[in-house]
């Protein structure tokens, strides 16, 4: 269950509420809206709804979504920020896939052409942010 797994993570230390994180001072929050790969990633992955965001370990994870003109197939997405740098290999995406038949959602797969598209949408989105934090 995806509402127990954050719960668990929050109460591990593993996360935090964006709610909570940006009322507080001094806390990762604060440093992590300097990494233009952190803020890229949560740009790009808006819309929808997420699961995780640990800045720490900087992880991303989406909870499941189906896009209202695929309603057979929904896509989950982890991102991976490697680095507080700007470069090509900083950012790292999994696309977890299923597709609705008979009545249930099959085995997940992967998508390498769209987690090549996602992670260069990110990179230059992080490049949009630097280039216009510079203004």
């Amino acid at each position: 269950d995806p509402k127990l797994r954050v719960k668990k993570n929050l109460e591990e230390g593993k996360g935090f509420r964006l709610s909570t994180a940006m009322s507080n001072k001094g806390t990762n929050f604060e440093f992590a809206s300097s990494n233009e790969l952190w803020r890229a990633s949560l740009d790009v992955l808006d819309f929808m709804p997420l699961t995780s965001a640990n800045y720490s370990g900087g992880v991303i994870i989406t909870d499941w979504y189906v896009d209202k003109n695929s309603k057979n197939q929904r896509l989950k997405i982890t991102a991976f920020i490697k680095t507080a740098e700007l470069k090509s290999n900083g950012i790292g995406v999994i696309v977890h896939i299923q597709n609705f038949k008979d009545g249930s959602w099959s085995e997940t797969f992967t998508s390498k052409d769209l987690e090549t598209k996602i992670e260069d949408n990110i990179l230059n989105e992080a490049i949009n942010l630097r280039r216009n934090s510079k203004k």
